[in-house]
């Protein structure tokens, strides 16, 4: 009888008391959405202390004139002995990567690409190219 008399006390002075109760307000933190512009630096030295990322941004490097200009003259190059091959001519080009000989065989064009790191070989095999004498194969 006591247990039930001493929770109906605590049942009734939690009912006769008071409540109290706020609206909840969001505000944000970060000041790219709305929060306190004092929070930036602080923000951002956190999220530099958990970066795994090596520093330096991407790691992309632009090459130099030189090397913009030696494969501008490279791609030229290539395209102009492709060009030459559909007319039946025959021709190769030796770069830094590549090793790439033509040949025409009776109208049939062979153009052989061979890496030169790898030393792996690719045959791509064209028929119906014009030959030498302007008669298509």
């Amino acid at each position: 009888m006591k247990k039930l008399l001493l929770v109906a006390w605590g049942l009734g002075s939690l009912l006769s008391g008071s409540v109290n109760a706020t609206q909840l307000i969001y505000t944000p933190v970060n000041p790219n959405f709305g929060g306190s512009y004092l929070n930036g630096s602080y923000l951002l030295a956190n999220a530099s202390a958990q970066n795994d990322h090596k520093s330096g941004g991407s790691g992309y490097v632009a090459p130099t004139a030189l090397e913009r200009m030696a494969s501008s003259l490279e791609s030229r190059l290539i395209s102009q002995l492709f060009n030459d091959a559909t007319n039946g001519q025959e021709g190769y080009l030796k770069t830094t990567d590549f090793e790439i000989n033509v040949v025409n065989e009776d109208g049939v064009l062979l153009v052989h690409i061979t890496d030169i790191v790898t030393g792996e070989t690719t045959v791509i095999e064209v028929g119906g190219v014009i030959d030498e004498s302007g008669i298509g194969g």
